[in-house]
């Protein structure tokens, strides 16, 4: 089994221009090496879900390893995430079938986390978060 763990040191949850929902993680703000961004449109057409594109999106450290869906299981915790991929997602993500990402956030900013992580797997059925 393939994974990788790294320390996230800056953390973005946004909805750009109002058009859909974003969650990145990321090693550093700036000279960025490794990331994890999540998106997930606010509206869904009819092309969307015709082209499997009406759930969330996941990037890996490049817009060449990305796709929709593909988690079985993203658990949240006070301090950090550990993320499942199911195993086609794996072979788009370069073989990697787990990610650990920890961070240090404050109890609101964790709240936020959970909240904008809820928008983004709505419906998904893999967004464990620990302790709720």
């Amino acid at each position: 089994m393939s994974s990788f763990a790294f320390e996230a040191k800056c953390m973005v949850t946004e909805q750009p221009d109002g058009e859909f929902h974003l969650v990145g993680f990321a090693d550093q703000k700036f000279d960025t090496r490794f990331y994890l961004m999540l998106q997930r449109a606010l509206d869904h057409d009819e092309q969307d879900r015709a082209l499997g594109m009406d759930t969330y999106h996941v990037e890996w450290c490049d817009q060449g390893m990305s796709g929709y869906g593909g988690i079985s299981r993203f658990l949240l915790s006070p301090t950090g995430v550990e993320v499942s991929f199911e195993p086609q997602a794996a072979v788009d993500l370069d073989g990697m079938e787990h990610l650990s990402i920890s961070f240090q956030l404050s109890h609101s900013e964790f709240l936020v986390l959970r909240e904008a992580l809820g928008n983004i797997f709505v419906g998904s059925g893999c967004l464990i978060v620990a302790g709720a």
